[in-house]
Formats: C-alpha cells, structure tokens, sequence
C-alpha cells in the first residue's frame, strides 16, 4: 500500500462528541472518528485524554498556567 497523498484531518480527536457507528461522521468530527476506529480496530480503550498521555508534574504546570483546566 501506497499513500500518494496527505492531508491534515478537520476536527480535534480530543473533543467529545456522539458518533454513531454505522453512520459517517461529520467534517468536524473526523478526526475523532478516524481516532476511534483505529482505536478500536487495534483493541485500545476509547477513553483518552491528556491527563493519561502527560506526566503529573507536566500536567500541573499546565493547569497552573491556565492551559488547561
């Protein structure tokens, strides 16, 4: 398999929204979409978030500055 060409995929995989699985996914939401099929497909749990990706210390920086809350 040969992939001719790539492209960046709308949406942020990180947002929570309802995705139906037997229907196609909107614009917006097709970079979750993509996320979770591959998930899914390589038996990964389908809950992710960035508290589970960063380290604690990483993760409290952030929160103290106000990226995340």
């Amino acid at each position: 398999m040969v992939f001719a060409k790539w492209d960046v995929v709308p949406g942020d995989p990180m947002e929570k929204v309802k995705l139906h699985p037997l229907e196609m996914a909107g614009p917006q939401q097709a970079a979750r979409d993509f996320m979770l099929k591959t998930r899914r497909r390589k038996g990964l749990a389908e809950d992710v978030s960035v508290q589970k990706v960063l380290e604690p210390e990483l993760l409290q920086g952030l929160k103290e500055s106000g990226v995340l809350d």
